[in-house]
């Protein structure tokens, strides 16, 4: 046993010794040479700054070995080639073609009767516009192809004015594009003064143009609903005629523009209606058919009611109006023939006469408001049907139609002018050959704009402004009445 134990030991002492020979072996072998990997010591002044030229000088220097460039050449540098599409305008477009201004590849996807739809979408313009700028294509895009460039903005080039001459006289050429981007309708040459570009005034080009604002004097619903403004007045009256004063902006006549609003109450010991424009007061009987209006003034003295007529006196009263409507009827003949769903639509919108901004179911103001008929529209469609409610629709345009055929305006009141407003008017009247008219016809002389600057300028000068607005307002009312029963 003890034999054992020494065995044992020896074996251990003798593992420890191979251990400790095999470590310094290794130490021994893995060593690096002398001449690597050696410490390296700076010495005082060994380094010296060098200028940012020497530098740069050096640098090039030593890359121009590398790469084969000559440091006596100047550096420069390639530009990059951009490639135009042909169907972008160079700015050479005749009127009529198209002007492109921003091209689309269609590259290699797929190609179908949905990639015009496609662009379209993606370059936010209607499939109608694509195909617009793109007249080669086909309705169906059928003729497509990849690879191709496609027109996705731009225009019709138009007949620019680069004579200065612009207008439908000048074949409508613009003035958009020149150095004068207002069309006068005056004088039918391009401008840029505040004249030029004014409301009423301006035809076409930098402005909102005789779309939107008549240069003629002809406004509202029968003259793609123009307005009026500028020199022309704020107000379009029933006649579809621009103006200024109660033959054109008062409750009833007004159908567009800065019409007088009515505020309507109740009066509890008669049926009556009290409407209020400014400080001049109206009173009218629900049944009455006639009224009659003697005002012009700001401080009236009186005012009487019957159940028939109304007459309003003012101190100063300048020009009369007499305004004559058929009575309403409690039949409306036609009505009957209207299925019960449409009679109750068309019943209901004629209750709704108060918010309407009517006094009575006077057809003519009713017609006047564009939810009456809008109310019988949606009504009837939501309660007849699309089918049915057409016939009601009719109807309700056939109502207007009469309330504004049996709606007539004459003038009077000229004897209540004052005398120099008298002399202004006829003044006017005899420049009628000037005017472009072969007789003082009010048809004609109401057409030329001159006629109410002129009765205007005179009125203002020898009456004072403030009785010349009356004069005006008689000026005004004597051309919409000659303009109705012409």
């Amino acid at each position: 046993m003890q034999l054992l134990l020494q065995k044992t030991r020896w074996s251990q002492h003798l593992q420890a010794v191979f251990c400790a020979l095999a470590f310094l072996y290794l130490a021994g072998t893995v060593r690096a040479k002398s001449s690597e990997c050696q410490p390296i010591y700076w010495e005082a002044g060994q380094f010296e700054k060098r200028d940012l030229a020497d530098t740069t000088s050096a640098l090039i220097s030593s890359i121009a070995g590398s790469v084969d460039i000559s440091t006596s050449s100047a550096a420069t540098s390639t530009a990059v080639p951009v490639t135009i599409s042909p169907i972008i305008s160079d700015g050479d477009v005749a009127p009529g073609e198209i002007n492109c201004r921003y091209a689309a590849n269609t590259g290699n996807t797929d190609i179908n009767y949905y990639t015009c739809t496609a662009l379209a979408r993606k370059y936010g313009i209607s499939v109608k516009g694509f195909f617009r700028l793109n007249p080669e294509l086909s309705p169906d895009c059928g003729n497509i192809k990849a690879n191709t460039d496609y027109c996705v903005d731009g225009f019709i080039e138009p007949l620019r004015a680069t004579d200065g001459l612009c207008g439908p006289l000048h074949n409508n050429a613009t003035c958009l594009g020149t150095p004068l981007q207002c069309c006068n309708s005056k004088t039918w040459k391009c401008g840029k003064s505040l004249e030029d570009c004014a409301d009423g005034i301006c035809f076409e080009g930098a402005c909102a143009g005789d779309s939107v604002y008549t240069t003629d004097g002809r406004c509202g619903r029968d003259n793609g609903f123009k307005l009026c403004a500028g020199v022309w007045g704020d107000c379009c009256n029933a006649a579809g005629r621009c103006g200024t004063g109660p033959s054109f902006c008062a409750y009833g006549v007004c159908q567009m523009g800065n019409c007088s609003l009515s505020s309507t109450t109740a009066q509890t010991s008669t049926s009556n209606v009290s409407t209020t424009k400014a400080s001049t007061t109206f009173s009218v009987t629900a049944t009455s058919t006639t009224v009659k209006q003697t005002s012009t003034s700001t401080s009236p003295k009186t005012t009487s009611t019957t159940k028939t007529s109304l007459t309003t006196t003012s101190k100063s009263s300048t020009a009369a109006t007499t305004t004559t409507t058929k009575p309403p009827s409690t039949t409306i003949p036609g009505l009957a023939a209207l299925p019960s769903c449409g009679q109750t639509c068309f019943n209901n919108m004629l209750a709704q006469y108060s918010a309407l901004g009517c006094a009575s179911r006077d057809g003519y103001c009713l017609c006047n408001n564009v939810n009456f008929k809008n109310g019988i529209r949606d009504c009837s469609n939501g309660a007849c049907g699309t089918a049915v409610g057409s016939t009601v629709i009719a109807f309700g345009d056939s109502y207007c139609s009469t309330a504004f055929a049996t709606h007539t305006a004459t003038t009077t009141g000229f004897a209540a002018l004052p005398s120099c407003g008298q002399a202004c008017f006829n003044n006017m009247v005899a420049q009628y050959s000037a005017l472009g008219c072969a007789s003082p016809l009010p048809s004609c002389l109401c057409k030329n704009a001159n006629f109410g600057y002129g009765l205007r300028d005179c009125a203002n000068g020898a009456c004072g402004t403030a009785a010349a607005s009356g004069v005006i307002a008689f000026g005004n009312s004597y051309c919409a009445s000659a303009t109705a029963a012409h």
